[in-house]
């Protein structure tokens, strides 16, 4: 039984939607996402989360390096990222085998959306560089 088996649909799209509410309003995260439509992105995340734990694939976005491309994403952004999700996982009673899995699961998806990894080493085509 994979993840999306589970934790089911509803679980997972609640999720989703309650940990874009509070990305929204974070203080620390909050700017990326100005001005864009919280509800547009909320149902592109929960599609692409279904396919992510093993769900139906529907998610038809760009792919995750691009879509983070026009931000400039340093680790700790990331970092309090995975912090309001374990949050909003936990308030949802997801049990802590299936908190832990899923969080690896996005945890790999860091060095596709991380753009500065410290101070002086920047992600430019896919590549490190340091400045």
């Amino acid at each position: 039984m994979n993840l999306y088996e589970r934790i089911g649909k509803n679980k997972i799209s609640a999720v989703i939607t309650d940990f874009y509410k509070r990305a929204f309003e974070d203080t620390f995260i909050g700017y990326f996402f100005f001005n864009k439509n919280r509800e547009a992105l909320t149902k592109s995340q929960i599609d692409f989360a279904i396919g992510m734990l093993g769900g139906p694939r529907k998610y038809s976005g760009q792919p995750l390096e691009k879509a983070h491309s026009e931000f400039t994403i340093r680790k700790a952004h990331f970092d309090r990222r995975q912090v309001i999700m374990r949050e909003v996982m936990s308030e949802h009673k997801i049990n802590k085998v299936d908190l832990e899995e899923w969080l690896l699961l996005e945890e790999n998806l860091r060095r596709l959306i991380v753009t500065v990894v410290d101070a002086c080493n920047h992600k430019k085509n896919g590549q490190h560089q340091v400045v």
